[in-house]
């Protein structure tokens, strides 16, 4: 009998899946057999790191207590502060914190029972390293006890408080320590806490240490050493008395941008609908046009309420959006809002309030300034109006609307501009302020000036011998310039005039009042003009030299102002401030 075999090899789709199971599987061992290398190496690395702790620590705690402290540190010692050091092929930076404590056991700060608040140190040792492009560290921390009784050894105490510019406390705030007025020089820097607070106990009892506060992305402040140029400092160098306490306060906060424009006279245009037909109207309900005019529907029996939007404006190209009127008739028991909406992508969206103040409640009268609203945020604009009547036989008008826009301003380069901040660092010899911040830069050929890193402040802008006046700085200087923002100051040149007025109007919330009006006179003289978007009129009409000037000035919604005995010598600005009526 035959016993017939068949003997088959494996097809090719069998290899190809036999394969790939083969991939997975190893793959995910080379996988496995990586992340466990990588682990141990981490595991190593961080058992060098501390293992350099503990002998660090045992060599601290081998020292008299006399030495426990950091070179030029508070308590100065024979530590040093920083220093790295290579095992099995890794750096190591080690850094050195030796602190004094005020023990609550005995009372705290001036409530001490024996008004000695540096009763015992403390050490951190930390040792961070770099390993595969990550960062880590560890930290070791121990008290150090003096043998006996605590001593006035450990100096004075000095607390230095760190704000921000609403006044709340900056924690991680760098504080820099130095003073070379004793026997060895102190260099030492600790970092506020959650508090916005550094306490450094036991400081020797010297004079003349400097304090300096930085954090990265942050203004820097201090205490000043007297200078040729800064001979009467407003914050000295403050002075540590033993068992005593010597507190500084101190402002930091985050770093703004400012790009700085010089421009002639802008090309403008508008967006106008003076409702002769619907044709400029995207969208409406329960409203028409009438006459001249959009009213609500059903006269002589009229709707209740009703809505309108323009069409869109949208600007091929423009630098700046200027600003919104219209022109509205509400008689008894009927009103109409007017507000502004944002397009992009075909979606209207209401401008929030944050971007235009006033119209998250609406517009019933003047002029919008709509100079804060990012052309780039906002690339194109609809106005939108709602009316309404409890009067069935009367109804609310809109006669007309206008969106006012930049299309182009002629850069203007080569201006020399100084910026002078309003803080101050003390007086001069003649007790002139000196600034802490003044600077001149000139205007390159795009007519711009990019200032990064500004502290904020209120600085005034001025030209420095141009043949041009600042017709109009939009927004108005002096420039607020708020802490982690990036801005843009615009200012208007026209010719040199022997005497010129800027009058900047705003409410009491500081936002430019655009359309009011300004009436400049004196005997045999009598200008008047409208404010601009930025809310500024200019006034340089050869005006004569004289101190008996009077300015009128007036806005629909508003409390009118007048000032009087302004004095025109020169170049003057003048700011009034306008209640709501």
């Amino acid at each position: 009998m035959y016993i017939y075999m068949h003997k088959r090899g494996m097809s090719f789709v069998e290899v190809i899946v036999a394969a790939a199971v083969l991939v997975l599987v190893f793959g995910g061992l080379f996988a496995s057999f990586q992340l466990m290398t990588s682990l141990i190496g981490k595991s190593k690395v961080s058992a060098g790191a501390l293992a350099l702790a503990n002998q660090q620590m045992e060599a601290i705690r081998a020292l008299t207590y006399n030495d426990v402290g950091t070179i030029g540190g508070i308590p100065d010692g024979a530590i040093p502060e920083t220093s790295t050091t290579t095992l099995n092929g890794i750096t190591y930076v080690k850094r050195v914190l030796v602190a004094y404590v005020d023990s609550p056991d005995d009372g705290e700060g001036a409530a001490d029972e024996n008004g000695i608040v540096a009763d015992y140190k403390v050490v951190k040792v930390t040792y961070s390293w770099d390993y595969k492009g990550v960062s880590d560290s560890i930290s070791l921390i121990s008290n150090i006890v003096p043998q006996g009784i605590e001593t006035t050894a450990g100096g004075g105490t000095i607390v230095v408080n760190v704000f921000n510019a609403t006044v709340g406390p900056v924690s991680d705030a760098a504080v820099r320590i130095y003073n070379d007025t004793g026997t060895t020089t102190i260099d030492t820097t600790r970092y506020t806490n959650a508090e916005g607070k550094a306490i450094i106990s036991g400081a020797p009892a010297l004079a003349n240490y400097q304090i300096t506060v930085t954090k990265t992305g942050y203004s820097t402040d201090g205490t000043y050493v007297a200078t040729a140029e800064n001979p009467n400092p407003t914050t000295p160098p403050v002075a540590v008395l033993a068992s005593q306490t010597s507190t500084m306060n101190f402002q930091i906060d985050a770093l703004s941008d400012l790009k700085v424009r010089t421009v002639g006279e802008p090309v403008v245009d508008t967006f106008d609908d003076t409702f002769t037909d619907s044709t400029k109207i995207a969208s409406q309900v329960s409203t028409e046009v009438v006459g001249g005019a959009l009213v609500l529907t059903g006269g002589p029996a009229y709707v209740s309420s009703g809505s309108v939007q323009s069409m869109t404006v949208t600007p091929s190209t423009f630098a700046s959006w200027d600003t919104a009127t219209f022109t509205l008739t509400t008689p008894a028991n009927t009103a109409a809002t007017i507000q502004v909406y944002g397009v992009s992508g075909g979606v209207t969206t209401l401008i929030p309030g944050s971007d235009l103040a006033g119209n998250s409640t609406g517009f019933t009268a003047g002029t919008i300034s709509l100079v804060t609203l990012d052309p780039v945020t906002y690339p194109a604009l609809a106005l939108g109006a709602s009316l309404t009547t409890s009067d069935a036989s009367s109804t609310p008008s809109i006669l007309d609307w206008h969106v006012g826009y930049v299309v182009s301003e002629p850069p203007i380069a080569g201006e020399d501009v100084i910026l002078t901040g309003s803080k101050t660092i003390g007086t001069d010899s003649s007790s002139n302020p000196v600034y802490k911040y003044q600077e001149t830069n000139v205007t390159n050929a795009s007519g711009e000036i990019t200032l990064t890193g500004l502290e904020w402040d209120v600085y005034d802008v001025v030209l420095n011998a141009s043949s041009y006046d600042i017709k109009e700085a939009c927004s108005a200087i002096p420039y607020a310039l708020d802490p982690s923002v990036s801005e843009t100051l615009t200012l208007t040149l026209a010719a040199d005039a022997a005497r010129t007025l800027r009058v900047s109007v705003v409410d009491t919330a500081g936002n430019a009042v655009a359309g009011a009006t300004v009436a400049l006179t004196r005997p045999a003289l009598s200008e008047s003009d409208t404010t601009s978007g930025c809310g500024q009129v200019f006034f340089n009409n050869s005006l004569p030299s004289a101190s008996d000037y009077q300015v009128d000035v007036s806005a629909t919604g508003f409390t009118s102002e007048i000032v009087t005995g302004v004095s025109i010598t020169d170049d003057v600005t003048l700011a009034v401030v306008l209640t709501a009526s």
